[in-house]
């Protein structure tokens, strides 16, 4: 089992809730077994959050993550497969801990595997952009991510994960993760619905179809891009 839960961390939860719900994500009704971090549900993949105190370095990041079945199971079958994994013990559970060549970390931790989320056409994307993208497929397909449509490394490479959830790497200059969202559909219909709900659209979508996109500003003072869904050849 693989799923796609980025773990945003914010001081002020409270704002990050309301703005995942504006997006369209519902309040898990299976959250994380610790019970430490909120969860919430698209059609496909969730996001957590994780509250951090003002000011701190990790205060509007990002960090890749992912709900596995097994921790202990997906730690031995990514070390197999050519990836080092740390298992960290606390006080919530073992969690499974990657360090990308490019020093990017990914957690990986007990998740349910149905999340009774409700019926929705949004799809949650990490973004993954690394100045060594051969690196980064290599460690995603390593945990079990199975690639979507091909592209070189230029355009990027697209990841989805069995049990739901996206992931691109995408070539920077700097590694890091941002938070995105894929709408199955025009998010031009997604602007009425999110400016009754207090988000600011900005000047409305770019493009037209299924390859129009929104730049929404996160209360975490991130920008989250809403997308079309892009055709997947593996689906």
């Amino acid at each position: 089992m693989l799923r796609v839960r980025p773990l945003v961390h914010t001081s002020d939860p409270t704002a990050a809730r309301d703005f995942l719900r504006a997006l369209g994500l519902a309040s898990s009704r299976r959250p994380l077994p610790d019970g430490a971090q909120e969860v919430f549900d698209a059609g496909s993949g969730r996001v957590a959050l994780h509250p951090c105190a003002s000011g701190s370095p990790e205060d509007g990041s990002v960090s890749l993550a992912f709900d596995v079945s097994d921790v202990r199971e997906f730690a031995r079958r990514t070390i197999a497969a050519g990836t080092p994994v740390d298992l960290v013990e606390g006080h919530h559970g073992t969690t499974a801990r990657i360090i990308a060549p490019d020093g990017t970390p990914l957690l990986a931790a007990a998740g349910p595997r149905e999340t009774t989320a409700p019926a929705s056409s949004l799809s949650v994307l990490a973004r993954w952009q690394t100045p060594d993208a051969g690196s980064a497929v290599r460690v995603l397909e390593d945990i079990g991510a199975r690639p979507r449509a091909g592209s070189d490394a230029g355009a990027g490479h697209a990841f989805r994960a069995k049990n739901g959830g996206l992931v691109t790497v995408e070539l920077g200059e700097r590694p890091g993760v941002e938070l995105a969202i894929e709408h199955d559909g025009d998010v031009r219909d997604l602007v009425a619905g999110l400016t009754a709900a207090g988000v600011d659209a900005g000047a409305g979508a770019v493009g037209g179809g299924r390859r129009s996109s929104l730049r929404l500003r996160a209360p975490w003072g991130a920008v989250v891009r809403i997308d079309g869904r892009q055709q997947d050849l593996h689906d």
